[in-house]
């Protein structure tokens, strides 16, 4: 559960159970971080995500190193089946303005949309890298939106929330 200033909401732990996902973090985890965050911030640039103008002030190589924590903390989750105590703990920090790079009145609704649209392209991008099986393919696809939307989702109800108060 979470809690944080009168904002509560629950992780329905349920929605994070996946087959092929945990390995496929696996694989990016141990061979593809780097690549995996360098090519994540490009679509960041790309899409022009609003979240990234406040970051813009650091220097690169400090956006790249927090990207690769934050990163890793997200692939370690999925392979290690924890997703659902990362969400929580990582929506706590946003409620509480301890996510330390960037305040919490600095990230728009936008920013939330654009963020697991982004998440969904960056996973894609690897996928032939690690399997060319289509039936995998779409299998792994499948669950790598069926995260992002509930995470999105559970997101948006904090954000909204958050609003409120």
């Amino acid at each position: 559960m979470l809690r944080g200033k009168k904002v509560e909401y629950t992780v329905d732990r349920n929605k994070f159970k996946f087959k092929h996902l945990p390995q496929y973090a696996e694989f990016l985890l141990n061979n593809k971080l780097e690549e995996f965050v360098t090519v994540g911030i490009r679509f960041c640039r790309e899409e022009d995500l609003p979240m990234l103008k406040p970051l813009s002030k650091m220097p690169e190589s400090e956006l790249v190193k927090a990207s690769l924590d934050s990163n890793r903390q997200i692939l370690t989750a999925l392979q290690n089946g924890t997703i659902p105590d990362f969400i929580e703990n990582n929506l706590k920090n946003w409620v509480n303005n301890k996510l330390g790079i960037i305040d919490k009145t600095e990230i728009a609704a936008e920013d939330l949309t654009l963020a697991y649209y982004i998440r969904r392209r960056l996973f894609a991008h690897f996928l032939y890298s690690y399997v060319q099986n289509t039936v995998l393919h779409q299998q792994i696809i499948a669950e790598v939106d069926a995260y992002t939307t509930h995470e999105e989702l559970i997101t948006l109800k904090v954000y909204l929330e958050m609003q409120k108060d």
